[in-house]
């Protein structure tokens, strides 16, 4: 049976964990069609991990898969969950990563049995999860391998700090173009600066008082500041590497003030 499968991982560049999870999933389900999200993630970083799926996932049709191959580790989380959330599922540990994936706490939450898996497994993301979907693509249910639990696993939101004249916000994702992708929205930014002035800060002396709405209308090299497709806050450069030039890294600090 046909099923849309997508990959998120920290597993790296030509990982053999990559392939062997994609050479599980071809056993198991060979009329999958398995995309690949992102293997570049940082080891073990749930935040970046829930930030890059939250941006892609509504693109993709009723009855998609996630699999996300994040800090898996059974024996540390305690759960592997799947949820269902606005007709998709996502796959992955109770690490933190689905209080941080949605706006707000889904309640068609299942956890996978223990008695489906070895507690010591190493590889859960290719020994559990495609052999999960297998079933339920059988069978239509969670029936004897899932049951009903919740999200226990809970993580600092990804949503910036607000205060009266001003944001903070912190980089999230370098994509690739060396753009800095904030966790500052168009929808949050608009309602606090009320129509005032703004000056953004980043790497201490670095500001932009401006809001471009293309790439190029800065001459090349210059940095400049828009909201991306998905609505975020972007630092980036005309046909420049604005992370690298610039000195910007994934967790770096963003400041808005508005003029009071």
């Amino acid at each position: 049976m046909n099923s849309v499968v997508t990959l998120i991982s920290d597993y790296g560049h030509s990982s053999q964990y990559t392939a062997a999870l994609k050479g599980k999933i071809a056993t198991l389900l060979p009329s999958a069609n398995v995309i690949d999200l992102c293997h570049h993630i940082e080891p073990f970083d749930v935040t970046a991990a829930a930030f890059f799926l939250k941006q892609v996932y509504a693109n993709f049709p009723d009855g998609t898969w996630h699999f996300i191959c994040v800090d898996t580790s059974f024996s540390l989380h305690k759960q592997l969950l799947i949820v269902e959330y606005s007709s998709q599922f996502f796959v992955g540990a109770d690490n933190g990563i689905f209080s941080l994936l949605f706006d707000e706490l889904p309640s068609q939450v299942f956890r996978i049995q223990e008695s489906f898996y070895k507690q010591n497994d190493l590889f859960p993301e290719k020994n559990v999860f495609p052999l999960v979907l297998q079933r339920y693509l059988e069978q239509k249910s969670f029936d004897g391998f899932a049951v009903s639990s919740s999200i226990k696993g809970i993580k600092k939101s990804l949503q910036p700090t607000i205060e009266e004249n001003g944001i903070n916000g912190t980089v999230l994702l370098i994509d690739g173009y060396q753009n800095a992708i904030t966790n500052i929205s168009k929808d949050i930014f608009e309602k606090v600066r009320a129509g005032r002035n703004f000056t953004v800060f980043y790497k201490r002396k670095h500001t932009i008082k401006k809001i471009s709405t293309h790439y190029h209308e800065n001459d090349e090299g210059d940095e400049l500041m828009l909201f991306n497709e998905n609505g975020y806050l972007e630092i980036a450069m005309y046909r420049g590497k604005s992370s690298q030039l610039l000195g910007l890294r994934q967790g770096a600090g963003i400041v808005i003030e508005f003029e009071n």
